[in-house]
């Protein structure tokens, strides 16, 4: 079976579904289709990410999409009274003095664009947060694993929760109430190269002709499109490989532990007062290993995870099945929960209640997203750990590079130039504020 469309979108998570719903909402009389290989909107890995969001980094690239982003779904929540499950409930940073140090460079730059930042002594901290350990004195695990004090903190306010469920599911109804066309259970299989003009020769396109997109194969037959959008997420090399595009994006997988917050003490650490009009736990980085645990109050849980680097390989073509990426009991036991129950010994005892995996598609260049278009086909991707948070601004400008305009015009009014995330005139700043 062969079908047409104007607007071909691959993939129905945060970054397709907001840039098809975009699309649509801006070329209302193109017909735009998005396939997906699930079932439903965003029930890949939008729908096992930690669903954070924050304003806090060091690039001002990271700053103004994230900014633009969490306002339009504070828009959305706050104004419009449509439930994304968003909580304010922001990020706080421990440190030791080594790291505060280090840190203070990006922390003035981000002051000085406008982001707002808390700094907090360790003598606060110790009031703030029930039962935080500081100091380890002449503790032998501790100087086993090496870890450093808590001398102070940053808290960055406009950062949170939300779910990726009900936001991704938002651009869904607006994408089809627009009269856009979803196609669940459609699974891309490969990108069929042809000639921007067909001669009829044997063995087409030839180097000497302009090629470009011209269908793509599917598992229930080819679809044929003026302009592809590909936002397939960590899947995407397995499209652009073989047809010579590079996206610069690396996968790996990624894990959660759901913890209760059984007993008094730890009940009082997860709606502890002090740091938001929710009287919440903020999500809480520790200042070794990247170990970060966050409040899932409406479940009475705590969310744990580590974002490891060496020694969790990079995946070139993810298995289609998320399920073959297994979330680790022993990777929790023996690497997070030393140090989780170092800085926060009430969860000593702690069991883990359920635990998910889920894959992250890094930009290996400079940690921050990118769009580009390569003829009739758009790229966006290489923005996990910060897709939902991004997810708005990032598909405003692949609406704005499918009308090939040189600046997308960002929730606020913020204009923001369409090269710069992209690759031939990139001109971005490495991300160095990363957890």
């Amino acid at each position: 079976m062969s079908v047409r469309t104007d607007i071909l979108v691959i993939g129905a998570g945060i970054m397709g579904m907001a840039s098809a719903c975009h699309l649509k909402k801006n070329n209302p009389e193109k017909k735009v289709l998005v396939i997906d290989r699930y079932g439903a909107p965003g029930q890949g890995n939008t729908g096992r990410s930690n669903s954070m969001f924050r304003n806090t980094f060091s690039s001002r690239d990271n700053q103004v999409l994230s900014n633009s982003s969490i306002d339009f779904y504070l828009h959305l929540q706050d104004e419009l009274k449509i439930d994304i499950g968003m909580q304010k409930i922001g990020y706080l940073w421990l440190m030791d003095e080594g790291q505060l140090s280090a840190s203070e460079p990006h922390l003035r730059l981000m002051e000085r664009n406008g982001i707002e930042i808390t700094r907090y002594s360790r003598k606060e901290l110790k009031r703030l947060l029930p039962g935080m350990v500081a100091d380890f004195g002449s503790s032998e695990e501790a100087k086993l694993i090496e870890l450093p004090t808590v001398d102070g903190g940053v808290f960055g306010p406009k950062c949170g929760r939300l779910d990726p469920d009900k936001l991704v599911r938002f651009y869904a109804r607006e994408f089809v109430s627009s009269g856009g066309e979803l196609a669940f259970n459609t699974e891309a299989e490969s990108l069929l190269v042809g000639p921007s003009k067909r001669l009829g020769i044997d063995g087409e396109p030839f180097v000497w002709q302009e090629s470009l997109v011209e269908r793509v194969a599917t598992n229930t037959g080819t679809i044929e499109a003026e302009v592809v959008v590909l936002a397939g997420g960590a899947w995407e090399n397995e499209l652009l490989e073989p047809i010579g595009l590079e996206s610069h994006a690396k996968a790996k997988k990624r894990q959660l532990f759901s913890i209760r917050a059984k007993g008094e003490k730890l009940e009082a650490l997860l709606r502890c007062k002090g740091f938001n009009a929710l009287d919440l736990l903020p999500l809480v980085i520790l200042p070794k290993s990247g170990v970060h645990f966050k409040p899932v109050s409406e479940e009475g849980d705590f969310w744990v995870a580590c974002e490891d680097q060496v020694n969790r390989p990079f995946i070139d073509l993810p298995e289609h099945d998320l399920e073959k990426y297994q979330a680790e009991r022993e990777y929790y036991e023996k690497s997070v929960y030393p140090i989780l129950t170092s800085y926060f010994p009430d969860f000593v005892g702690s069991k883990v209640r359920a635990m998910w995996a889920g894959l992250y598609s890094y930009n290996t260049i400079d940690s921050t997203p990118f769009a580009f278009r390569h003829k009739n086909l758009i790229v966006v991707g290489g923005d996990s750990g910060s897709g939902i948070m991004k997810g708005d601004a990032l598909g405003r400008i692949v609406d704005a590079l499918y009308r090939e305009e040189g600046e997308a015009n960002l929730y606020g009014d913020v204009p923001y130039a369409t090269t710069k995330i992209g690759f031939d005139k990139r001109d971005v700043e490495k991300e160095e504020w990363v957890i």
